[in-house]
């Protein structure tokens, strides 16, 4: 386990004992945002362990698939300190590394679309120097695999590292996408022509004209189940267009609401994407206010229609991908994936039960993290953590809390709580709740700090 700190050796080990101890499970965007809001908003010293079985602390990973592919924020919205929200901008402005390699007219940097290895350097950057700033922290980097996580008996959290071992912690933090999403490829030895990609998400797309830019893949079957692909970006970044009129509390009022407001925008030059990002800005009180049905009817018809038009490619992909669909180098196809082979996949569409040969398999469909995941389902059956009503997370608060009424000291980051918090997955969302939760925990963490003191005295 690699140790991070300022201080001899031999303070550290002392100092270790009678610190808070705070786990963070999973070191992409999420997890190392979350240690930097928490070297920035929890004022006392502490124990910091960040697990995670990849040997390196891989940024761009949490972001877009692969590092390099263009993310699909832009730059006014990718700070990772909500106070300074042009943080990321200035300073692409101020490294020389980066500056050139980007649009010369700083007025419009703001608008940008940047690969996904800038972003991880700039992230990387600020938790380094986030870091050095806390001299009083020791922070270590574990490469185990966190299997379970329980209550411990003498309070606190058992994280169990395999089988048998286990270590306690005051706070864990979940950032991790373990059984959320996973990109499996099936490849032949000899190489491949053809290429089917399972999904309809902007990481199916990602992937999809990445294998077609390699000129190794010459056609790409995209299969999406629910039909709908990731809609553009504006050609400029737009605010969130919010009308004087109240938005309806039920399902259908509320959308037939935002397709009327939608095309009145088209209609008047505007476009669609300020009044969804309206929308989007009150879509958790709407969520909230649902009845369980409406949420069940939500998931089964509306879902895959909103998250085309929330999650948005950068036009210039945008505009490629319809080339390629366009030109036959991508054929979309509507249906589920019953069975994936070496020499492709079988699929129920409109038309009924086919095989689609390929010579490489790219599943990039999101998994529900509550079925898929032994780590979720420890959580669940300690009563730690309860499903979403979507089957995709974990119910959480504003600040990440799960069972919030009942626990201190366990969150659930990102795009664990997609199902209680809408585009908690998205860039902007994961910053401010990472300084909210971590806010929360300075609240209570000199209590923490007295009774790990009470323990190691006893």
């Amino acid at each position: 386990m690699t140790l991070l700190s300022s201080r001899s050796s031999n303070s550290k080990s002392q100092d270790a004992d009678h610190l808070a101890r705070i786990a963070i499970v999973g070191r992409g965007f999420t997890g190392i945002m979350t240690a930097i809001a928490l070297f920035k908003r929890v004022d006392r010293p502490f124990h910091l362990v960040m697990f995670d079985p990849r040997a390196k602390i891989d940024i761009g990973e949490g972001i877009s698939q692969p590092a390099s592919t263009v993310l699909t924020s832009r730059v006014r919205d990718l700070s990772v300190d909500p106070e300074l929200p042009d943080d990321f901008r200035r300073w692409l402005e101020t490294d020389d590394t980066w500056r050139d390699r980007l649009i010369s007219d700083p007025a419009g940097l703001e608008h940008a679309f940047v690969p996904g290895e800038i972003f991880s350097t700039y992230v990387y950057k600020r938790f380094a120097e986030a870091l050095a700033d806390r001299p009083d922290v020791i922070v270590q980097f574990g490469s185990d695999t966190v299997t379970a996580i329980d209550r411990h008996l003498d309070g606190g959290y058992s994280v169990f590292l395999g089988a048998e071992q286990r270590t306690r912690f005051d706070a864990v933090f979940l950032a991790t996408g373990y059984g959320m999403r996973e990109n499996s490829d099936t490849a032949p030895a000899g190489g491949a022509q053809s290429a089917v990609v399972i999904g309809g998400g902007i990481h199916a797309v990602d992937r999809a004209l990445g294998l077609l830019a390699d000129a190794k893949i010459s056609h790409v079957t995209l299969i999406s189940e629910s039909g709908f692909l990731p809609q553009s970006h504006a050609p400029a970044a737009v605010g969130a267009i919010v009308t004087d009129q109240p938005m309806p509390g039920t399902l259908r009022g509320a959308f037939r609401f935002l397709r009327e407001a939608a095309g009145k925008a088209d209609l008047e030059g505007s476009g669609w994407q300020g009044i969804m990002n309206g929308f989007r800005s009150r879509a958790r009180d709407l969520w909230a206010g649902l009845t369980p049905e409406e949420r069940a009817r939500f998931k089964r018809h509306v879902k895959a229609i909103y998250d085309s038009h929330r999650n948005r490619l950068p036009p210039e992909h945008y505009q490629r991908l319809h080339h390629a669909i366009a030109s036959g180098a991508i054929a979309v196809r509507k249906g589920k994936v019953n069975c994936i082979a070496t020499n492709g996949v079988l699929f129920s569409g409109p038309a009924g039960l086919e095989v689609l040969p390929a010579d490489l398999t790219i599943d990039c469909r999101f998994r529900p993290s509550g079925t898929d995941s032994p780590l979720v389902r420890s959580l669940i059956v300690a009563g730690l953590a309860t499903r979403d009503e979507l089957e995709i997370g974990i119910v959480v608060d504003e600040c990440g809390r799960t069972k919030a009424s009942a626990l201190h000291g366990l969150f659930a980051m990102g795009p664990l709580g997609l199902g209680s918090l809408p585009d908690i997955d998205l860039v902007p969302q994961i910053v401010v709740q990472s300084h909210a939760a971590a806010s929360l925990l300075n609240s209570w963490i000199g209590d923490v700090a007295k009774s790990a003191a009470r323990r190691q005295s006893l």
